[in-house]
């Protein structure tokens, strides 16, 4: 077992923390959705912003290998976001003949417009909770995150380490 959240038996889950989580996703979902239409973007071409945020500069291969696209239909929602003038395209300084895309200013800005609405749907379902409470919960979270960190930092040098010994 990875400790990949499909890994785990659905009756295994915290009960306590899903009920939070689906209301939380209920309200990003809907939130998401008006932004997606809002700047006249697909879902599609919204992963690929938040997946270029958090990994950028990639090759299109890499992004479609990512949102489990077609090269070819990767390779239009690309266009897309040029024209949209969300992405840049740049020549890969290893391999001129590669092109590497990453986010522009303003899909940097667009990415972080979600982020800050993402943050105020999270405060908006957190107003009623105690300042104790919410403290509390905010020490468990980090607490969580820096474990599930160590263990894909050791995941990932795991995968290095057998990669050197091929």
């Amino acid at each position: 077992m990875s400790g990949r959240p499909n890994d785990a038996a659905p009756d295994s889950a915290p009960s306590a923390f899903l009920p939070f989580l689906r209301a939380y996703m209920r309200h990003m979902v809907d939130d998401m959705s008006r932004l997606v239409k809002e700047h006249g973007l697909s879902m599609p071409q919204f992963a690929a912003l938040q997946y270029l945020h958090a990994e950028a500069p990639r090759s299109v291969s890499e992004i479609a290998e990512h949102l489990n696209l077609s090269l070819a239909t990767t390779s239009h929602l690309v266009d897309r976001l040029v024209g949209k003038e969300l992405l840049l395209r740049e020549e890969d300084p290893g391999d001129r003949r590669q092109k590497r895309i990453a986010l522009a200013p303003a899909g940097r800005a667009l990415v972080a417009e979600t982020h800050a609405r993402a943050a105020a749907t999270l405060e908006a379902l957190l107003r009623d909770v105690t300042p104790a409470k919410r403290a509390a919960v905010e020490r468990a979270l980090a607490d969580v995150v820096a474990e599930l960190q160590a263990a894909r930092d050791a995941e990932a040098e795991g995968c290095a380490g057998s990669e050197d010994r091929s």
